[in-house]
């Protein structure tokens, strides 16, 4: 997407506060993400097989179902539909970066001192969700589908149930995955770049 240059400025902690406080309150739909969850939601987005357009996916942030917050003003709307779109474009630039600066956002288990990337994942999953077809190739590639393997599984209830089952450490299981993002996420990117699917009937070259 070309950038605005209003838009281009990294959000600084005040400015992720106010978009994490604003997610989470009363104004915000129950089914809104949080800003975790928005993260990997955004990350799938600039790592899709194609990228798509802002308009095809900003409506999801507020609920799967045409849910939209309740606005106090229409300068408050542009705030934060601008704060999304600066975190988008700060994705943009991080995972773009030579070399990628990537990190997730996510949140930390304070008593044991873990990340906790569950939400980050269900984000990233939904995002995958609007391009099924285009993803399936790499799940479909047996070396490539160990790149977005464990996001999968983090992801998954049933696959979370099946680790513990198995005597693994959850915990453990998703503070590794967040250290080991920052690698698969770039990977990911590159991963299409050599492997660029082909147009999607009816869309123009």
């Amino acid at each position: 997407m070309a950038k605005d240059l209003e838009l281009i400025a990294p959000l600084n902690d005040a400015e992720l506060d106010e978009l994490a406080g604003f997610l989470e309150s009363d104004a915000s739909p129950e089914q809104a993400m949080d800003l975790s969850m928005l993260h990997g939601f955004l990350t799938s987005q600039l790592v899709a097989p194609e990228e798509p357009l802002p308009d095809a996916w900003f409506g999801l942030v507020w609920g799967e179902h045409g849910e939209k917050p309740q606005w106090a003003s229409p300068a408050q709307q542009q705030r934060i539909e601008d704060l999304i779109l600066r975190l988008y474009n700060q994705l943009s630039d991080d995972i773009g970066a030579e070399p990628p600066t990537f990190s997730p956002m996510v949140y930390l288990d304070e008593e044991r001192q873990l990340d906790i990337v569950q939400q980050w994942c269900y984000g990233f999953m939904l995002g995958t969700s609007l391009n099924p077809d285009g993803w399936q190739v790499l799940l479909d590639d047996d070396d490539a589908v160990e790149l977005i393997a464990p996001i999968i599984d983090c992801a998954d209830d049933e696959a979370r149930a099946s680790l513990e089952e198995a005597g693994d450490d959850i915990a453990q299981f998703e503070h590794e995955l967040a250290a080991a993002l920052p690698d698969i996420i770039p990977a990911i990117k590159d991963y299409w770049a050599q492997n660029k699917p082909a147009p999607r009937p009816g869309r123009r070259r």
